[in-house]
């Protein structure tokens, strides 16, 4: 008897709050994807300098390998991230105009004979590092990276940057496995406004 009361008065309660319940089911799974979508490459101190016509990008970046991947490298997989770099004109009350764009990649991968972690920077330099941090603070700092030329005097230009773990590298049972986040790796797009002057 008292079972059929609370059920009852259970029953009574999701009807009444039915909406509420819904928005409470759907903010959890708002704040679960959230979690695993967090951004684990953190760019810092994004700058653009000139030499000339010359166009030359500085930036500071943090990658916060999780566990699998740092299994996943042990284990053979080869990280890869794509660094994308626009550079656009801001024109008022129409489309942006971009004006450059530069793209490039470094990779971490682990070398088993060797039992060494091998970095490949953007500029294609090789370095080996005994343990990950080593290798990863290699690649901390980034110093004039040239991004390409710029012949006149602009303003309002808007530089974006992004990185990405490139996951056409990863092995395909990775690449098909879409409700693995974990591979989801990249930063936010990190903008500044800029003024160029020659």
């Amino acid at each position: 008897f008292l079972q059929k009361i609370m059920m009852g008065y259970i029953m009574k309660f999701l009807k009444k709050n039915s909406i509420l319940i819904i928005f409470f089911v759907v903010s959890i799974f708002h704040s679960l994807y959230s979690i695993a979508t967090v951004k684990n490459i953190i760019v810092n101190d994004l700058s653009v300098a000139q030499d000339g016509e010359d166009i030359f990008v500085d930036f500071d970046q943090e990658l916060n390998l999780t566990s699998k991947m740092i299994n996943g490298l042990k284990n053979g997989i080869i990280l890869v991230f794509d660094i994308n770099f626009i550079l656009t004109k801001d024109i008022p009350y129409w489309f942006d105009d971009v004006i450059l764009v530069k793209k490039t990649q470094y990779k971490i991968k682990y070398r088993n004979l060797l039992e060494k972690f091998e970095v490949i920077d953007i500029n294609g330099e090789k370095a080996f590092f005994t343990d990950l941090p080593a290798a990863l603070n290699y690649l901390k700092i980034i110093k004039k990276w040239y991004v390409g030329t710029l012949s006149e005097k602009e303003k309002n230009l808007l530089a974006s940057l992004r990185i990405q773990l490139n996951k056409n590298h990863l092995p395909k049972p990775l690449q098909i496995n879409i409700k693995d986040k974990i591979w989801d790796f990249q930063s936010e797009e990190i903008t500044k406004y800029i003024e160029v002057n020659n």
